[in-house]
């Protein structure tokens, strides 16, 4: 397929470049989130056009309307296979998924993306195999420290792996580790700061929420009246009073205000709170979430003690004394109001020196 890339030059910053992307990943902020960070950073340096791919009726089908709408997106009715792989259900499953894989070649050679770039889950295997197929390049992101089959098999064509975690290349098959590069999670955030009475104690179980972290709040709360208290409850019913010093939210639409903002967080351990957590420097006590597949959140949490942020704490460890009194240390402690650098520009750098191999008229 030839591609409408001639004018895409390694390295500038100019907006009259032209620059056409194909996008997947979605259902869940974990992948749409660091999607939009890499999207934007390619437009702060060229003229772009994207096209992102949505599954109908989750998160990025009703979040890119409000915050890119200038982004085209094309729908698709697919949901991801269940376990175990043998599962009856899984018969139509794969069916919806060739049918799908039809109308996204179509919309690819419609498109004429320059590459695809996609984060996992199972919208993005679809969009990627489609674009290999008709010569596309295609680019992955992984968040993880344990990658998700879909992006393992994408790594076999992919032309670059990004990894967020060091620990995660272990996990792809060996013939791709050359390509692989570990650049940390694109961090999706803007300008602005949080007015928080401190010391201030933001506590976040993810965009749904967790009825574990918002019990144990109420509790220790009541322990710390000195302390203020953000508790993004995920729209969970809250049972108990709630103390004077404890500010509930349904859902923070602008965490990284808060991250830059307070003294101490507690959080689960997803990949995208990690990597927000060490980007922003931020103390932390993180607390996992049992259930997450493969026991990936224990292994992204203890990168909060490697980074000598924090600690990891398990439910089955959890002791109300104990955290009161390791609250009371990290805010001593204090925290640097600091932020690193974004991986999006890392990312985004890297794409266009491998785009500028495979074309060479796209060389400075």
């Amino acid at each position: 397929m030839e591609n409408d890339a001639s004018n895409v030059t390694a390295g500038t910053n100019d907006k009259r470049k032209k620059l056409k992307i194909a996008a997947a990943g979605g259902v869940t902020g974990g992948h749409l989130y660091p999607n939009i960070a890499v999207l934007e950073e390619f437009q702060s340096r060229y003229d772009t056009d994207i096209l992102y791919f949505c599954v109908s009726e989750k998160l990025e089908e009703r979040l890119l309307p409000v915050v890119h709408p200038e982004y085209k997106r094309f729908s698709l009715q697919v949901k991801g296979l269940k376990r175990p792989v043998f599962h009856p259900e899984n018969i139509s499953r794969a069916a919806d998924l060739m049918k799908n894989s039809r109308d996204i070649e179509k919309k690819l050679r419609t498109f004429k993306p320059d590459f695809v770039y996609v984060s996992g889950g199972y919208v993005s295997y679809p969009v990627a195999k489609a674009a290999d197929r008709i010569g596309i390049p295609v680019f992955v992101q992984e968040q993880n420290t344990i990658p998700g089959k879909a992006n393992i098999t994408i790594s076999k064509f992919a032309k670059s792996v990004f990894v967020t975690f060091p620990g995660c290349v272990r996990y792809f098959p060996k013939e791709v580790h050359q390509k692989i590069q570990v650049t940390g999670n694109p961090i999706w955030s803007k300008d602005g700061v949080a007015q928080v009475k401190h010391p201030a104690v933001i506590v976040i179980g993810g965009s749904g929420g967790s009825e574990f972290l918002n019990r144990i709040t109420l509790e220790i709360a009541t322990e710390m009246p000195d302390v203020t208290f953000i508790l993004s409850t995920g729209g969970k019913k809250i049972d108990g009073n709630v103390p004077p010093n404890v500010e509930l939210h349904d859902y923070i639409d602008n965490m990284y205000a808060y991250w830059r903002s307070v003294d101490v967080a507690i959080t689960r351990g997803g990949a995208t709170t990690i990597s927000e957590l060490i980007h922003f420097n931020v103390p932390a006590i993180v607390i996992p979430w049992e259930g997450a597949t493969e026991g990936h959140q224990v292994i992204n949490a203890k990168m909060i003690e490697n980074e000598g942020l924090g600690i990891m704490m398990r439910e089955m460890e959890y002791s109300k004394d104990t955290l009161v009194s390791t609250l009371y240390e990290l805010i001593k402690k204090g925290r640097k109001f600091e932020e690193r650098e974004n991986p999006a520009k890392k990312i985004v750098e890297s794409i266009i020196e491998e785009m500028s191999k495979i074309r060479k008229d796209l060389r400075a």
